[in-house]
């Protein structure tokens, strides 16, 4: 196989009405995908919400452990991104190889350590003040995620390589099968069907580990004939040499580490305040109610989250093509594209959002005080979507420039230096409780996204060239 063969989502396009056309060919395929990702949580959210008081809460707090885990891992792998599609871009074929190979060895070098990380998940949280009737449930939940942390990032670098070919449905097929099997066994081991004892919490847990293995095992079969080739090359002696040096590996990792500060930032700061929303709950005997709604609503603000992350993820690609194929005026049109999909996409959600809390609350949970409590955080939810959109199109937008760092700073000074303490002065001396945690991280959103477009808007002005690691 060409590993840079065009298809129809990597012609250059002409107009702004072409390049918009080509995202949306490109990026639906992989919003599906990240959909079909939050679609996992999702299901054991909603089958949890529908089991017992306790179980949501429970999970909530063993989730939130494992994506804190994992999301440095995931973030430095998408580092990846800009070195893989810029490649394609310049029709580079023969670095594709060696690139996958210095992704495999980094998700050697992070799974490990990340995964251990999990292992005292009761030590974090008792360290954190979560209620002690939850501890055991959501510890043993978070240890089973460090089972899934392995084929988590395999995944996520196969991806990567596919995305930046164009080649989606692999990953469209594995993700709509590990959701169906999610599901089931779900249903199987949460409730005890099928002649199965009733897990609940862990159950939960050991069908997310099994359909993390079964989803990896299924794109490398669905996606072997484009895997392949560059797996088969990589087993060559001086590819091999080259792809494993530890020089570009090093280049790798320190390229793909913003990234990862990055991820760590943004999705810490929920894990932070889904914390605090816990230490409250503590400390009012409300049984996790403040947990539970907090994890409805993140469900769904997730969910929604996922489209343009699919579009952004797609701008990447695409400026990485128009900078590796050295056209100035495509990568302005493919950022203009991400920025105008993801905008509109959000504003569809945010309408949703404000329109119909109380209902979408009971999509998730039975308990009448988690909905209630979600009822009122998913329209605080609804006021932040076009803000999170534009921020993710435009962090899309500057990986594929190869500027990693710049999110960095823009999650630090937005979420940490102000978001979150703006939302702990409002929770505790406005006694709004998660809803003032909640504003905060509306606020926090608004000052990224501002920023981000702020520092995008300057690097279009300069020339780009084709980041280079060997």
């Amino acid at each position: 196989m060409d590993g840079v063969t065009p298809i129809d989502s990597q012609v250059p396009s002409r107009s702004f009405g072409d390049e918009l056309r080509a995202l949306l060919r490109l990026g639906l395929p992989i919003a599906l995908v990240q959909i079909g990702m939050a679609g996992l949580n999702f299901v054991d959210v909603a089958m949890l919400g529908h089991h017992d008081p306790a179980s949501l809460p429970a999970m909530a707090l063993g989730n939130n452990l494992a994506w804190g885990a994992s999301m440095f891992c995931l973030g430095t792998i998408t580092g990846m991104d800009p070195l893989l599609s810029q490649a394609v871009g310049a029709k580079d074929a023969a670095a594709v190889p060696r690139l996958l190979g210095r992704g495999l060895l980094l998700v050697l070098l992070l799974a490990v350590p990340a995964s251990l990380l999990l292992l005292p998940a009761a030590t974090w949280l008792e360290l954190t003040g979560q209620e002690p009737e939850l501890i055991p449930a959501a510890a043993r939940f978070a240890r089973w995620q460090s089972l899934a942390l392995l084929p988590l990032l395999l995944y996520g670098l196969l991806r990567v390589v596919l995305s930046a070919h164009a080649r989606l449905w692999p990953q469209v097929i594995t993700i709509v099968v590990g959701n169906l099997a999610n599901a089931f066994l779900d249903w199987v081991l949460i409730y005890g069907k099928l002649g199965f004892p009733a897990m609940g919490v862990d159950g939960a847990a050991l069908a997310t580990v099994t359909c993390r293995w079964l989803m990896l095992f299924g794109l490398l079969a669905f996606g072997w004939r484009d895997l392949g080739p560059h797996l088969r090359t990589l087993c060559q002696p001086a590819v091999a040499r080259a792809a494993f040096a530890l020089g570009p590996l090093w280049r790798v990792l320190r390229l793909g580490t913003p990234s990862g500060l990055q991820f760590v930032l943004e999705m810490g700061v929920f894990a932070a305040v889904a914390l605090f929303i816990g230490n409250f709950d503590a400390s009012t005997d409300s049984d996790g109610a403040g947990l539970a709604g907090h994890q409805v609503a993140m469900q769904l603000a997730t969910l929604s989250f996922m489209l343009p992350l699919g579009l952004g993820i797609a701008t990447s690609v695409r400026v990485g093509w128009a900078v590796g194929a050295g056209d100035q005026a495509a990568v302005h049109r493919a950022v203009r594209a991400g920025l105008v999909a993801s905008a509109t996409v959000m504003a569809g959600f945010m309408l949703l959002f404000l329109l119909m809390p109380t209902a979408l609350a009971g999509l998730l949970t039975s308990q009448p005080e988690h909905v209630a409590m979600a009822a009122i955080l998913i329209p605080i939810a609804g006021v932040f979507q076009i803000g999170d959109g534009l921020q993710v199109a435009a962090i899309g937008s500057l990986r594929g420039l190869g500027d990693l760092r710049s999110p960095v700073v823009a999650n630090l000074v937005g979420f940490w230096l102000l978001g979150l303490p703006l939302g702990l002065w409002l929770a505790r001396s406005c006694e709004l409780g998660a809803a003032g945690l909640w504003w905060g991280l509306v606020g926090g959103l608004f000052v990224v996204a501002g920023g981000l477009l702020c520092v995008l808007r300057l690097r279009l002005r300069l020339d780009h060239r084709r980041l280079r690691l060997d």
